[in-house]
């Protein structure tokens, strides 16, 4: 399913609206939601979490969303951490940061929807420790039935691997001691843009 066929125009009111309450709701479960007003402030705030972390080895699943980040060019060559945007099989499991986009974001379960056909999109979202979502502002709706229609508007209907995710991986034992981090990433960072690609929102 391409960006196209995903889009969700709304005036910019509403998409700040919309913003502040998937902000909240995703607070709720743990997540760490920022915004910025284009790829390069979204790559300065990826460069912050990366630096924050100490992570030697980041992975990014490709798509034009990560790839108007342009990362490679946020440090010199021999100070910066061992990016890949390949062979992420190989790569995810022990890298510390892992970055992907994602197609929506539905306010009321403050949740972030993926077609994650593409392994790759999976590998780098569940193995870092912590995995920076980026989704453009003006693609969150209000519920799960909205995001769903928007999908069922594709000719080709659901994506094969479609993935929900809200917040940080949690789990808890029989008596109910909640523990962040044991299936999936300890952190969650979303990171809003505004403009991906220079367009007003």
């Amino acid at each position: 399913m391409t960006a196209q066929n995903l889009q969700v125009e709304k005036a910019g009111g509403e998409a700040g609206a919309l913003y502040e309450a998937f902000k909240i709701n995703a607070g709720m479960v743990s997540a760490r939601v920022d915004r910025a007003p284009d790829s390069i402030g979204a790559a300065l705030k990826i460069k912050e979490i990366i630096e924050r972390t100490g992570a030697a080895k980041v992975v990014a699943a490709p798509s034009p969303l990560v790839d108007s980040l342009q990362l490679a060019d946020l440090w010199a060559a021999d100070t910066g951490p061992d990016l890949h945007l390949r062979d992420l099989r190989l790569h995810a499991p022990d890298a510390g940061v892992g970055i992907s986009a994602f197609d929506l974001a539905i306010v009321e379960t403050g949740t972030l929807v993926q077609d994650a056909t593409n392994l790759d999109c999976r590998l780098v979202s569940m193995l870092p420790p912590v995995h920076v979502a980026l989704v453009p502002t003006d693609r969150i709706v209000p519920t799960l039935r909205d995001a769903l229609e928007l999908y069922g508007r594709d000719l080709d209907g659901l994506p094969p691997y479609l993935a929900f995710v809200t917040g940080p991986s949690r789990t808890a034992d029989i008596e109910r001691v909640l523990t962040i981090g044991v299936h999936g990433p300890a952190e969650l960072h979303i990171i809003f843009i505004d403009r991906p690609g220079g367009e007003a929102v």
